[in-house]
């Protein structure tokens, strides 16, 4: 009976950790897309959101303008919307008013911005309107 020698041979072992290797790599590459799509997706609906908040605030001071044509001693008050709400603050000084409305959306979001008007008669110049960040 003939005896039979075993060889070590390593090269499927070798090839073995080539694809453990490889495949580990391919497999974060894949997951940091995945977290990278993730942070685009969770950007995407802030800045939405957030402009969602601008539009309300952006009604609100329309309807702020409307009503100082209608009353030019309005004062301000709280307009709730199917989205949303706002805050609208007129302080006068003269013929000058200076309009802050504050929105903010269902889920918390929000918007402001200030306007600064001057009164002549039933018209109405816009001095100033500046979208505000805080």
């Amino acid at each position: 009976m003939p005896k039979h020698r075993l060889v070590s041979d390593n090269r499927g072992i070798v090839a073995l950790l080539t694809i453990v290797i490889v495949g580990a790599a391919a497999l974060i590459m894949a997951l940091s897309s995945s977290i990278l799509g993730l942070g685009e997706l969770d950007q995407g609906y802030v800045e939405s959101r957030g402009e969602e908040a601008f539009s309300i605030a952006d009604g609100c001071t329309d309807e702020a303008l409307r009503r100082i044509i209608l009353d030019t001693n309005y004062s301000g008050g709280n307009v709730t919307t199917e989205n949303g709400s706002c805050i609208i603050s007129v302080v006068p000084s003269g013929s000058n008013r200076e309009i802050t409305v504050t929105a903010s959306t269902t889920d918390n979001y929000y918007g402001k911005i200030e306007t600064n008007i001057t009164l002549s008669g039933n018209d109405i110049t816009l001095i100033s309107w500046e979208e505000k960040s805080d």
